[in-house]
């Protein structure tokens, strides 16, 4: 177990009459990707702005390094990096005039630091050129260096990759996970794209309707009710009188069959001695999507 850095315990929110979030609990541990994962509406948004002290808290409570957002909100706040949906910056400015500006309102970022979180986002290159000359997965890992000025260990992202290609999600992508290796920064990550976290995050809190519904780690929420096995074969046709196990017939040519893996052999030898021909068995791995739809009864995230 790491040191835990931020503890959400039992937050409730209503707007008007609607409540919106129901006893939303999660931590997050130093160096830790944890994806904060839902459909839109769901509440993450919301959760967010209550972590950072951004709307008010109803119900249970959030505490940053040990100190509670209510109560000691400066020190809770004090090594807490965020940027809520895109970054602010000046487009007619430097990359590092902004940052030199940024570093102002903190009064105490050295030049030094200045430098260092440039190389930290790698962008030695192209600090200088002005803002608007960068690209959007630029822009990005600008604002990820301006929340990292004052040596915050938990950074707080809010749908990190919305607007970027797949370079600047690669670029992004690799960004975070140097910062939670070699840093050891606790990062959580809210986001409804699925597909971008999957080879990102260690750990996947999913919320809908307010509810939290799994908190786990990837390994762990991915993993099938029953081993799947794919077999790519010559025919399906009369499998019935050959596989005794669950299965399901993919096309004419691939079985999906539900078996323990040390019964996989015995299945294949079955199979030749059926004529059938096997040209590849591989073991099924859900995806992060998968999984949430297992969770979440097939509720389609958008």
């Amino acid at each position: 177990m790491g040191n835990k850095i931020l503890e959400v315990s039992s937050l409730n929110k209503h707007f008007g009459s609607k409540q919106v979030l129901f006893d939303v609990s999660f931590d997050l541990e130093e160096g830790e990707i944890l994806g904060f994962i839902g459909p839109n509406g769901a509440g993450k948004t919301t959760t967010i702005k209550l972590i950072l002290g951004l709307q008010s808290i109803e119900g249970g409570y959030v505490k940053i390094n040990g100190f509670d957002v209510v109560h000691d909100f400066e020190r809770a706040i004090a090594r807490v990096g965020a940027i809520v949906e895109s970054p602010d910056t000046y487009m007619y400015m430097s990359g590092r005039k902004n940052l030199e500006l940024m570093a102002d309102y903190y009064g105490d970022i050295s030049k030094e630091r200045i430098d260092e979180v440039i190389k930290l986002v790698g962008l030695e290159n192209r600090i200088n050129d002005k803002v608007s000359k960068y690209s959007l997965g630029m822009r990005q890992r600008l604002g990820i260096a301006a929340a990292l000025l004052h040596r915050p260990n938990v950074l707080i992202l809010d749908e990190p990759n919305n607007g970027l290609d797949p370079e600047g999600i690669k670029e992004v992508r690799d960004l975070l996970i140097k910062l939670a290796k070699k840093e050891k920064i606790g990062i959580l990550i809210s986001s409804h794209n699925l597909a971008e976290l999957d080879n990102l995050v260690t750990n996947a809190c999913i919320i809908q309707g307010g509810k939290i519904l799994a908190t786990s780690s990837i390994e762990d929420l991915k993993k099938m009710k029953k081993t799947t096995f794919v077999f790519d074969l010559d025919k399906t046709k009369g499998l019935d009188k050959v596989i005794k196990n669950e299965y399901e017939i993919i096309n004419d040519e691939m079985v999906k069959v539900f078996i323990d893996r040390e019964d996989v052999p015995k299945l294949i030898e079955s199979l030749l001695n059926k004529k059938y021909k096997v040209y590849e068995v591989r073991m099924l791995q859900l995806s992060l999507e998968d999984a949430f739809l297992e969770k979440t009864g097939g509720n389609v995230i958008v």
